[in-house]
């Protein structure tokens, strides 16, 4: 991988006479260098084979509201929820488990609402169309005793304003409380639900949680033609939704808490800028590569002077369950709550055509975790939620409120 990519270049001419022609020139090969990472992701970061994998059709089960209650009171806390070993059951663990029959789904699938004045309430739900998923063989892939950066860092850092102010680096924001989060829909942001809630409690940075987004502003300096520099362009969050099964309750299976690490945000005003559509990959991801973009607090101000960065990589899957994707993408604090996607070929159109390239979000980046095995060898990963059918269906009913609309992917 190509660590230097996307770093902009000093560029000095001995003897030019013309610093407009000298900045022109460092622009242009400023562009090709990104281009040619963005060409590297596309011809090899999309499968580790000549196969082509594609976007699939699925019926969605339909998830209808039974009944909302309010909740007595609203607790924060200052204490973030830390990947301490034993607090996550990962791949290995979940192995053992029975999967999930349609009365354990719902109520896992139940979920919270904080609202804007402070007031939270609970929904239940249930669910129509129901079928037990097929479990994901664990047995394949391969593991990596590495911490969060595998090795030589693989990062690419975004700093053109062009690039980072346009689609898909540009679906990426910035939460107040430091984590990264997608757009999903012009007023939607997908995220980790540890950046707002500790599984007990909301982060006290909840309260008045604002989203900020990429965006061009021109400025002019005195002596000295306008300049278009991308600024974050903050918006306050209307709601927040988590489900029920990343918030702790004695009566729940706590152990799937990590499987259920998703929030979704509903800004009071629309963004304007184009979002990446929600999927659910296909069982072969494991085959392919995944990519994500978020602001890595060790990358994002490397240079002092305030310029906004988009931190990007795009790595091989090492292993997958139904809900959970360990990956070797390298990620640093700030990183938690990216979006998580794929490129994968629409299926194709009457008459052989082929479908158009597509890139949708399959899952949140959760962070680093510590990881028991079966031999009770404590291990770190990095690692992804990914959204099934049910959890697409949840989040669709979270963006839409009209199940007609969450029908089918």
């Amino acid at each position: 991988m190509l660590n230097w990519a996307c770093h902009k270049f000093s560029l000095k001419w001995i003897g030019a006479p013309n610093r407009a022609l000298t900045m022109a020139l460092q622009h242009t090969l400023y562009f090709l260098l990104c281009v040619t990472v963005l060409a590297i992701s596309a011809v090899h970061g999309d499968n580790d084979n000549n196969k082509t994998y594609f976007w699939i059709e699925q019926s969605l089960p339909i998830l209808l509201e039974t009944n909302t209650m309010p909740l007595n009171s609203t607790s924060f806390s200052k204490q973030k929820r830390d990947g301490e070993p034993g607090d996550f059951c990962g791949i290995e663990c979940q192995s053992n488990q029975r999967p999930l029959d349609q009365t354990q789904q719902e109520r896992l699938l139940g979920y919270e609402t904080l609202h804007e004045n402070g007031t939270c309430t609970h929904t239940y739900i249930t669910l129509l169309d129901f079928n037990q998923t097929h479990v994901i063989d664990n047995t394949h892939g391969h593991t990596r005793r590495k911490r969060q950066v595998y090795g030589a860092d693989g990062r690419f850092v975004i700093s053109d304003s062009y690039f980072i102010t346009n689609y898909p680096f540009s679906t990426a924001v910035r939460l107040s409380t430091g984590c990264s989060g997608v757009l999903v829909s012009p007023k939607h942001v997908l995220t980790a639900a540890r950046c707002i809630h500790n599984g007990r409690d909301y982060l006290e940075d909840a309260k008045k949680l604002k989203v900020g987004v990429l965006q061009l502003k021109t400025k002019r300096r005195r002596g000295s033609r306008r300049q278009e520099q991308p600024v974050f362009r903050w918006t306050r969050v209307k709601e927040t939704k988590l489900p029920q099964g990343w918030i702790y309750k004695a009566s729940l299976n706590n152990s799937l808490s990590s499987d259920y690490n998703y929030a979704l945000l509903e800004l009071k005003r629309r963004t304007g800028q184009k979002y990446m559509d929600l999927g659910v990959a296909p069982d072969d991801t494991s085959k392919g590569r995944i990519h994500f973009s978020s602001f890595d607090t060790d990358k994002s101000h490397l240079d002092g002077r305030g310029k906004e960065k988009v931190v990007y990589r795009f790595c091989s899957v090492a292993k997958e369950s139904n809900d959970l994707i360990y990956q070797h993408c390298d990620a640093q604090t700030g990183a938690t709550g990216a979006g998580v996607y794929v490129r994968l070929r629409g299926e194709a159109g009457g008459e052989g055509g082929k479908g158009k390239w597509q890139r949708r979000v399959i899952g949140v980046y959760s962070g680093h975790q510590w990881v028991k095995a079966d031999n009770g060898e404590e291990r770190e990963y990095n690692v992804a939620v990914r959204i099934t059918p049910t959890k697409y269906a949840q989040i669709c009913h979270w963006i839409h409120g009209d199940p007609k609309l969450c029908k089918k992917i």
